[in-house]
């Protein structure tokens, strides 16, 4: 016997012995007056621990009518299955979602409700379940008597006091036809967007096509006229007498707006043949690549004294004749715009990114304000005055162009008098090229 069950004796003893001397004593009998003490004393024990037996039945009925209301209408079911799947308990919740009362579902299989395309899920849900200690949740289809059908989440748990696996698994249901319903309205919406952009996507595909044919025609068809004008300025200025010098001028005037806007259309038209270029996609060592430009620039280089230097260089994906474009116009700039500096200096290098193998060329040329840079990029986009540098603008926006097109990206830094550095990054697994 315990300390708190000595206490309990002593206590209702006491209750016992206080009781007795209160109440009437009865005529005497003939047993010893101890013995009759002691019984009524005992009677009088026995009353108060059925009493309080009473109280604790009462208290019981009342936590188990509590757990059975929380239990019964949870916001979501509950059921307990043995290892087999048969429900052997199920509150009322659940009941609601399947159709049928208590007792038409107890003692019967859970699968029996589950659609025929989901028993499998839940024959492996229960197996994993009773095997391990973690809790398992799968989602199916549960249908009812009616023939109606919902999307509902099973979670199951399997553990007994001990922390062991158990023989009976606890299962919360749970109705998901909403989120289903809603993932279902999120599916066709994005699949309407995705045709809606493959649609515009075409669109602009076939506008970007027809912009580059037309700019392509112009160019070619502005050659000629301004072959002419060339021509014709040109014997303006001989017939135009020494007395004349007004007719001189406006001669050289005609004849230096032609050569620029020759210039232009040349670039224009550069430009339009990188856009249409077909490439494929090879191995392409960096380093040939690199030699072959830079024996295509010697005369260009010398004239320059400029020292080209480079580390070690990659193989690339990439078509071997966009990368001989691009790498020329880098170098081309970079000799523009170093042609003022002592000692011009240019590195070719390469960093090699997670996703992306990027190459770069530095020089020590003037340089370009931050602010500026995204126009470096543009069509006819100048930093710099055209009477200090040469080109039309169409150089470097060509190289984005081609670098687009190889799903690749560029970009530059730079600082006003102290060198530029442009970057080309191509991805190491490119994909279809348009």
């Amino acid at each position: 016997m315990t300390t708190d069950d000595h206490e309990a004796d002593k206590t209702l003893r006491g209750k016992a012995e206080a009781q007795l001397q209160a109440s009437p004593r009865p005529a005497p009998i003939q047993t010893p007056e101890t013995l009759l003490h002691e019984l009524q004393v005992h009677q009088i024990e026995l009353e108060h621990q059925n009493e309080e037996l009473r109280r604790a039945m009462l208290d019981l009925e009342n936590e188990r009518t509590r757990y059975q209301q929380l239990f019964d209408f949870a916001p979501i079911g509950y059921l307990t299955l043995d290892p087999s799947g048969i429900i052997e308990e199920i509150n009322q919740t659940c009941c609601g979602m399947l159709g049928l009362q208590r007792q038409r579902l107890t003692g019967r299989r859970l699968a029996l409700f589950v659609t025929p395309e989901y028993r499998g899920h839940l024959s492996a849900m229960l197996k994993r379940t009773f095997e391990a200690l973690d809790r398992r949740s799968t989602e199916l289809m549960l249908m009812r008597p009616d023939g109606s059908a919902f999307w509902a989440q099973l979670e199951g748990h399997a553990i007994d006091q001990d922390g062991r696996p158990g023989g009976r698994c606890r299962v919360a249901v749970m109705d998901i036809s909403v989120q289903k319903q809603a993932q279902q309205d999120i599916m066709q919406l994005n699949q309407t967007l995705e045709q809606r952009v493959e649609q515009r996507s075409a669109k602009v595909r076939e506008l970007s096509e027809e912009l580059e044919r037309f700019t392509y025609d112009v160019a070619t068809d502005l050659q000629g006229p301004l072959g002419h004008i060339l021509s014709f300025s040109d014997m303006l200025a001989k017939h135009a007498t020494a007395q004349d010098p007004e007719v001189q001028r406006y001669a050289d005037h005609i004849r230096r707006s032609g050569q620029r806007m020759e210039v232009l259309t040349t670039a224009l038209l550069a430009f339009s043949r990188a856009s249409r270029m077909r490439m494929r996609l090879s191995p392409i060592p960096m380093d040939q690549v690199l030699k072959d430009v830079r024996r295509k620039l010697a005369p260009d280089l010398t004239d320059c004294q400029a020292v080209v230097t480079s580390d070690p260089l990659p193989v690339v994906q990439a078509d071997s004749g966009a990368m001989q474009l691009v790498l020329r116009q880098l170098l081309d700039n970079a000799l523009k715009f170093t042609r003022g500096q002592p000692e011009p200096r240019i590195h070719v290098f390469t960093q090699d990114l997670p996703r992306e193998v990027v190459i770069a060329v530095r020089d020590n040329g003037v340089g370009f304000n931050m602010r500026y840079r995204d126009r470096l990029f543009s069509v006819f986009q100048r930093l710099h005055s055209e009477r200090d540098y040469e080109g039309a603008g169409v150089g470097l926006a060509t190289v984005r162009r081609v670098m687009l097109r190889l799903g690749g990206r560029v970009w530059a830094e730079g600082r006003m008098n102290e060198g530029a550095t442009f970057y080309l990054a191509l991805p190491k697994h490119p994909g279809e090229i348009d």
